[in-house]
């Protein structure tokens, strides 16, 4: 982003002053000087920071998977009904609403390093309180928690890996985050289905424990402590067309998955798919983000971030287009991999997109933004899909994706010549 359109948030503190490729979403060369320095830069700082940093996200990806087997139970047992068990799931995501912003303010005022810290911290608490929990409103506290926990680590991990990410190589590098995402997503089912439906929660707040204390030991800080930022300052940032972009891209992907992962489980119970067959497909689902990112970050950063995002949404539109037929003429497993291969296009480059090119004091406030898009597309996905399954049952429901993501498709375009040339 040029430098008249990208002055910083902070008031007092001298910025940095990034250097971008010529082309805003990745595509072009960096400077020789600068693509030097990058190329003796080790992947997120070197191995200490890079696997405190994907043991951060797989933990947190583990906790937001095993959900699905453990949490409906545990409120049932303590006397909640269809539309408590609802707001109960629905409440991780509605906290990021919530948070998002603020936390990027005491990432950029205390700290990133200290942010993803509370959050681990967070995590734990959370899970022992769903062990203990004897009540509904016990529940809900803990749940509260674990959205707390999930937020504070979106901005502060995201902003640090991107921090020690080179500009010519942010699709690769960051890679590596969301594959540890994608892997703990699958992992988390799994763990979820082992012994009783408190069980779980214990074994998560040893895992979520141990991850906190890697972090204390092996993640850096990346930004500045005590820098003060203005209102103007943050609405300045999320108005960047990188920034823009990047957030029409997540909240159309979440807003999918958000919807998948409530019906999905419901069409394949009525084709007859016993519980653990449900499981393999979901895990199905995430194998391409597990073998695919750092491919897709290298075409990223070959072609361009928007230019990708682009590709993946109209592949996103035309899958839930064709969606049921599809059902209909191949194996569901077959058919949930297809569906695994829309994040895999989408958010990898969408990532990218945010932090490429973005100033440090700047980033965090940008990631925030990516907290909210993710955090109300996974609120309204499921919610519209609530709405719209007793009126026109799947086949509405996949239209309205469809529309979705064309509508993101839109966007994309509208705002790809003002990415390229900022």
């Amino acid at each position: 982003m040029s430098a008249d359109c990208k002055a910083p948030v902070p008031a007092a503190a001298e910025p940095e002053s990034p250097v971008r490729a010529p082309a805003g979403d990745g595509a072009g060369t960096l400077p020789v000087g600068r693509a030097a320095a990058a190329a003796g830069v080790p992947a997120l700082g070197g191995a200490a920071s890079a696997i405190a940093l994907a043991l951060t996200m797989f933990v947190e990806a583990v906790g937001y998977g095993m959900v699905a087997p453990t949490l409906p139970f545990l409120a049932r047992t303590a006397g909640a009904g269809e539309v408590q068990i609802g707001f109960l799931v629905g409440l991780y995501a509605a906290v990021g609403l919530l948070v998002g912003i603020p936390f990027s303010t005491l990432a950029s005022r205390y700290g990133r390093r200290v942010l993803v810290l509370i959050g681990l911290g967070c995590l734990t608490v959370a899970s022992l309180g769903f062990v203990v929990a004897p009540t509904y409103g016990w529940l809900v506290v803990a749940r509260f928690a674990q959205g707390l926990g999930a937020s504070a680590i979106w901005v502060g991990a995201l902003t640090i890996a991107a921090d020690l990410a080179p500009d010519d190589s942010m699709g690769r590098s960051l890679a590596w985050i969301t594959g540890s995402w994608s892997l703990g997503f699958v992992v988390g089912p799994a763990l979820g289905g082992i012994g009783s439906v408190r069980f779980p929660f214990l074994a998560y707040a040893v895992l979520s424990g141990a991850a906190f204390l890697v972090g204390l030991v092996a993640l850096p800080e990346t930004g500045r402590r005590g820098v003060r930022t203005s209102l103007a300052g943050i609405l300045r940032v999320l108005g960047y067309p990188a920034v823009l972009g990047s957030a029409a891209a997540t909240f159309a992907l979440s807003f999918f998955y958000g919807a998948f992962e409530a019906f999905m489980p419901l069409l394949a119970d009525e084709l007859h798919v016993r519980r653990i067959g449900i499981g393999f497909l979901f895990a199905i689902a995430g194998l391409p983000s597990i073998v695919l990112p750092r491919l897709t970050g290298q075409i990223a950063d070959r072609i361009g971030d928007t230019r990708l995002i682009i590709g993946g949404l109209v592949y996103a539109a035309a899958l839930c287009a064709l969606f049921l037929p599809l059902v209909g003429a191949l194996p569901l497993w077959a058919v949930f991999f297809l569906a695994g291969l829309v994040e895999v296009l989408i958010y990898v480059p969408a990532v990218a997109l945010l932090n490429r090119g973005m100033n440090r004091d700047e980033r965090v406030y940008a990631t925030g933004s990516h907290s909210y898009a993710f955090s109300l597309g996974f609120f309204l996905g499921p919610l519209a899909g609530g709405v719209l399954m007793p009126l026109g049952s799947y086949p509405l429901l996949f239209a309205a994706l469809t529309a979705v993501m064309i509508a993101g498709v839109v966007c994309l375009v509208r705002l790809r010549a003002r990415i390229e040339t900022a």
